[in-house]
């Protein structure tokens, strides 16, 4: 896997350039070593030539470098070395044999209309090494020197780019850690490169509106919890005043106060939840001992009516479900959950059950023609699965849905 560090990524690039520069400077160095070593033998090959043509016979002043006038004359070995070649006027040829460097030279006598040979024989040995560094020696120490300044240079650009972002990283953690109303008056530091300080001013700009519709949800919450709950208190106890006089009232009339008791009891429910998972207060989420099986008992008891036109059959486990959890959480969860399983069934069997290892399973029966395995991902199979997803990420609980043919199943995982 590549590295996702960006100075991991720029050292490695600097280690793959550096190393492709070492060795395209050491083929260079060798390459235009072995040129000029061909182009000093051929010329003064060439010069030892020409000399011999002039004076019709070879100058001593080098006495490697001689001049044969036809190829047999060359000593045997030599021409067994070059033997088969079919020679080019002035082109040299070379070979090596033994330690010995052979240069062999043809060249075009106008005295006898034919080629002549020039042969150049370099022996290597301590004697005859020029004092100093070698070729080899020279273009290591070269290569090195090389590799040492790209590095600097390279790794000098790298860290002035890498120091800047490093810093905008830092900086965004610490302001990341802080409380927002802080972030909007913390002065923002210099990156060095505009494009950096571009995107720490997009950073804190979008803390800043973040402060700013926090405050906003949080001014909205606070009326909301005057705005609602007093009304609906009120409205409660006067339909409890008004339940007192139950027996006076008509059929018709008792039937309408039932409607607006469990109208008002659901929008208190409701109300109460959507404050409860809005709210940052996570001091009041403390938990107890709950009794599961009673919470869901009393919730399908006040619930029932919402399945009263069908033919449904609930099963409830029987074995005792006590949980360790925050009794109004649970409470909101298992209304929601019941709520949703009651008013979406079709007619058939609706199982709830609880095992202490897979936690509450819900499931209910949904017409074959109706199709709700797109609405429940946007929440369109009943809001109580919004506010049931909401809660389980809230609380960390795991939240499962899914839905087979004729099978709507909500699974909550352990209680923590």
């Amino acid at each position: 896997m590549l590295p996702r560090s960006i100075s991991r990524y720029i050292s490695l690039q600097i280690i793959v350039l550096v190393t492709v520069v070492m060795l395209v400077f050491i083929a260079m160095i060798n390459l235009v070593y072995d040129w000029g070593t061909d182009d000093s033998v051929h010329y003064f090959m060439s010069m030892k030539a020409e000399n011999y043509i002039q004076h019709k016979r070879p100058s001593e002043s080098n006495a490697s470098i001689v001049v044969y006038p036809e190829y047999s004359s060359l000593p045997e070995t030599v021409q067994k070395i070059f033997e088969n070649h079919s020679w080019l006027e002035e082109e040299l040829y070379y070979d090596y044999q033994n330690g010995r460097h052979l240069y062999l030279l043809p060249y075009y006598n106008p005295g006898t209309e034919q080629l002549l040979f020039v042969l150049h024989i370099y022996n290597e040995s301590p004697d005859t090494a020029m004092p100093g560094l070698t070729i080899g020696g020279m273009t290591a120490m070269l290569a090195l020197v090389l590799a040492v300044l790209s590095i600097g240079v390279i790794y000098n650009l790298g860290w002035s780019v890498l120091r800047p972002v490093k810093a905008l990283r830092e900086w965004n953690r610490q302001i990341a850690s802080k409380d927002l109303q802080s972030k909007n008056t913390q002065r923002r530091p210099d990156f060095r490169f505009d494009e950096l300080n571009e995107v720490a001013g997009q950073i804190q700009s979008s803390l800043t509106e973040i402060s700013q519709r926090n405050e906003k949800e949080k001014q909205l919450l606070r009326a909301l919890s005057h705005e609602l709950r007093t009304p609906l208190a009120i409205t409660k106890a006067s339909l409890e005043l008004i339940n007192k006089t139950e027996p006076q009232l008509t059929a018709k009339l008792s039937s309408k106060l039932s409607k607006i008791q469990r109208a008002n009891t659901n929008m208190c429910a409701t109300s109460e939840t959507l404050l409860w998972l809005w709210s940052d207060d996570l001091a009041q989420f403390e938990t107890q001992p709950v009794n599961l099986g009673e919470v869901i008992k009393h919730e399908l008891e006040h619930n029932r009516y919402l399945a009263a036109d069908k033919l449904l059959d609930i099963s409830l486990f029987e074995q005792e479900a006590m949980i360790e959890a925050n009794p109004v959480l649970v409470q909101i969860l298992v209304r929601n959950l019941v709520r949703n399983a009651l008013q979406y069934s079709s007619e058939g069997k609706l199982l709830i059950d609880y095992q202490p290892d897979a936690g509450l399973t819900i499931t209910n029966p949904v017409a074959v023609e109706t199709d709700h395995s797109n609405e429940f991902n946007d929440y369109g199979y009943g809001v109580g699965l919004y506010l049931v997803t909401t809660l389980c990420q809230k609380t960390g609980w795991q939240c499962t849905i899914s839905q087979e043919t004729k099978q709507f199943k909500v699974q909550i995982g352990k209680f923590v």
